[in-house]
């Protein structure tokens, strides 16, 4: 009966677990060619070995362009808001994909996608 009462446990304790969900996020294009990034997490943080702990930008090759570190734990706190500034996105990338990762969990939550318009990177002269 013991044996049965730790397996249940232990299968509830990983039903319980969440990954970390990107739910939300935005782009906007800022000085000198840079973004700006503004992302929505949810994730119950439990404490200081379980919370969302960062996110990154992939390309659609899911090349990583970039990170944001989370620093400590927000508990009580479900969705996490964050922001990046003064990234850049290298030239002809059409799409980016946003992930978030779970200091127990790792990555695996939802990723959030963005289609990118066409951008005239280079300057024209007459």
């Amino acid at each position: 009966m013991k044996k049965f009462a730790l397996l249940m446990i232990a299968f509830s304790t990983f039903l319980l677990a969440e990954k970390a969900d990107v739910i939300d996020a935005k782009i906007k294009k800022s000085y000198g060619g840079s973004y700006i990034a503004y992302v929505k997490i949810k994730h119950n943080d439990v404490d200081a070995s379980h919370f969302a702990d960062e996110w990154e930008i992939l390309d659609e090759n899911r090349k990583r362009i970039t990170v944001r570190l989370i620093f400590g734990p927000q508990p009580g706190k479900e969705i996490i808001e964050s922001e990046l500034y003064g990234f850049k996105i290298p030239d002809g990338t059409k799409k980016i994909i946003i992930r978030a990762h779970c200091s127990k969990e790792g990555f695996g939550g939802k990723e959030f996608e963005i289609e990118l318009p066409e951008r005239n990177d280079q300057n024209e002269t007459k």
